[in-house]
């Protein structure tokens, strides 16, 4: 009878220990399957507003501009102050530069909200958004005619 009781026991030990194990492997695998969901969500969350342009009617692609670039349009610009545009203005760059060498206001045009938003934020850290203004509105439908400069 000892060695039933001790077999019994060690059934039982051995069962209690193997729920235990399943039950682990259960939220182990749940937590996986939320991590995967949220990279997955999280993923579309930061790339979907880059992608989405391509996707419209009129696709029209975001290239950044290179400081090369930057370079040659305020080379071209040279000697014209007042009001300043970019249409399709994209992250920012030229126009925050344009605050930056004096223009009295620069705007920037873009479609995609969310590089409105990240030209804001860069606008801001940069010290330039008293001087600069970035909208979402289309170029096609915009008043253009109190602006001195257009890029």
């Amino acid at each position: 009878t000892i060695d039933l009781y001790f077999d019994r026991k060690q059934w039982y030990q051995r069962r209690v220990r193997a729920e235990l194990a399943s039950e682990s492997r259960k939220r182990r695998k749940f937590w996986l399957g939320v991590g995967f969901v949220g990279c997955v969500v999280g993923s579309v969350a930061v790339a979907g507003p880059f992608v989405t342009p391509a996707l419209r009617k009129h696709c029209l692609p975001y290239l950044p501009a290179t400081e090369n670039t930057i370079r040659l349009v305020f080379g071209e610009l040279k000697g014209c102050k007042g009001p300043f545009i970019d249409l399709g203005s994209g992250d920012g760059r030229v126009v925050i530069e344009a605050a930056k060498q004096g223009y009295t206001a620069a705007h920037g045009i873009e479609l995609n909200v969310w590089l409105v938003l990240y030209s804001r934020l860069r606008s801001l850290f940069s010290g330039t958004s008293r001087q600069t203004k970035f909208y979402r509105a289309d170029l096609w439908k915009t008043d253009l005619s109190k602006y001195k400069s257009i890029v």
